[in-house]
C-alpha cells in the first residue's frame, strides 16, 4: 500500500537524522521489569510500539510478542494528525497505529501505565493486530501478561456486564473477571442482547490490574453459542469433562444434532450427525488442550456450547 508523502518524509527524517531519538526509546519489557512493580515508576520514559487495543483517552502498546511486551497509556490528549486521504480531520488513536509517545511511569492500583503521556511521533498505521496469546481462565492472574492482548476461548458468561461493565464468565479452568463490551463493536451488532449468562464467547482485550485482582479489558467478542437458555428443552451434558480418553454427550430427545468441535485456534477437528439420546466419542487421538464444542438441532435451528477440556 503507498504511504502519504507525509508520512513518508517522516519516516526518512527519522531514519536518516534521529539516531538520538531511537537511542532513547525505552523497550517496554524494561518499563514493566519483569516484576509486580515497574523499577522505573517515576522516571519520565519514552516507548514505541503499536496500539492493540484503544479506549478513548486510553489505550494498549505493544512492542514485541510474548509477556512483558505490552503497557497501558494514560494518553488524555493525544492526537493523530490529519492524514488526507486516509482521514480529513484529527483524530485519537486506534488499533493498528504505530506510536511513539513519552510519559512518566506510574503504578495505578498495581498496574503498570503511562501518565501524563505526549506524542513524540506518529510512525505507521492499518498494522494487522495480534491474535493476542491464548489463556485459560487459571493462567490470567499472571503480572507476565498485564498490558498485553490475550483473548480467552469458548467461555460461558456467568454474570451479565453490570453498572460498570464488570461481567465473568468461566472456561472449565475457573473464573475471569471481564471489564467492558467490546470497543470494536458498536451496538454489539453480533449479539444483540449483549453478553448474557449462559451464552458462549470469545473475548479478545489487554490484561489489566486493578484492586483485587487482573481482569481483561475487553476490545472484542466473538459469540460461538447463545445461551441454553434459547433452548429451554434442551439440557445438554458433557461427562467426564476435562477427559483423557472418552466423552459422551447426554441430549435431552432425540432429535437429529450436528456436533462439532474445533481447536484452541479456531480449526473445526471433528463434526458428527447423531439422532441419539447419547453420543460417546473417543478423543484418545486428539492433542491435549482445550477445543470448543456446539451443538445444533437440525429441525428447531437451536444452537447450544461449551468448553472441553482434554487432560
Amino acid at each position: 500500500m503507498k504511504r502519504p508523502f507525509t508520512i513518508l518524509l517522516t519516516t526518512m527524517a527519522m531514519a536518516a537524522g534521529s539516531a538520538t531519538m531511537f537511542s532513547q526509546i525505552t523497550p517496554i519489557i524494561e518499563v514493566q521489569g519483569e516484576v509486580d512493580t515497574s523499577p522505573m515508576e517515576g522516571q519520565e520514559v519514552t516507548v514505541s510500539g503499536k496500539v492493540t487495543e484503544y479506549f478513548g483517552d486510553t489505550f494498549y502498546l505493544q512492542d514485541a510478542y510474548g509477556p512483558w511486551n505490552g503497557l497501558y497509556i494514560n494518553g488524555a490528549g493525544i492526537v493523530i494528525p490529519t492524514n488526507p486521504p486516509y482521514w480529513t480531520g484529527e483524530r485519537q488513536p486506534e488499533v493498528g497505529d504505530v506510536l511513539t509517545v513519552s510519559g512518566t511511569v506510574a503504578e495505578v492500583d498495581g498496574n503498570t501505565e503511562l501518565v501524563d503521556v505526549s506524542l513524540v511521533d506518529f510512525v505507521d498505521f492499518w498494522n494487522a493486530t495480534p491474535a493476542g496469546i491464548w489463556l485459560t481462565a487459571d493462567a490470567f492472574q499472571d503480572e507476565q501478561y498485564e498490558g498485553t492482548r490475550v483473548r480467552i476461548d469458548a467461555a460461558t458468561i456467568l454474570t451479565a456486564p453490570d453498572a460498570e461493565g464488570f461481567w465473568t464468565v468461566s472456561d472449565g479452568t475457573g473464573e475471569l473477571i471481564c471489564w467492558g463490551v467490546g470497543a470494536s463493536e458498536v451496538g454489539n451488532e453480533e449479539d444483540p442482547d449483549g453478553p448474557t449468562p449462559g451464552d458462549v464467547y470469545q473475548v479478545y482485550g489487554a490484561l489489566h490490574e486493578l484492586p483485587g485482582g487482573h481482569v481483561l479489558h475487553v476490545g472484542d467478542t466473538e459469540l460461538l453459542a447463545l445461551s441454553v437458555a434459547t433452548w429451554t428443552e434442551s439440557m445438554v451434558h458433557v461427562f467426564p469433562n476435562p477427559a483423557v480418553h472418552r466423552v459422551t454427550w447426554s441430549f435431552p430427545d432425540s432429535r437429529l444434532r450436528s456436533l462439532r468441535i474445533a481447536d484452541a485456534e479456531g480449526r473445526l477437528v471433528f463434526e458428527t450427525k447423531s439422532q441419539a439420546i447419547s453420543y460417546d466419542l473417543d478423543v484418545s487421538c486428539f492433542a491435549r488442550g482445550a477445543y470448543s464444542w456446539s451443538c445444533r438441532s437440525d429441525s428447531e435451528g437451536d444452537h447450544v456450547g461449551g468448553q472441553l477440556l482434554l487432560n
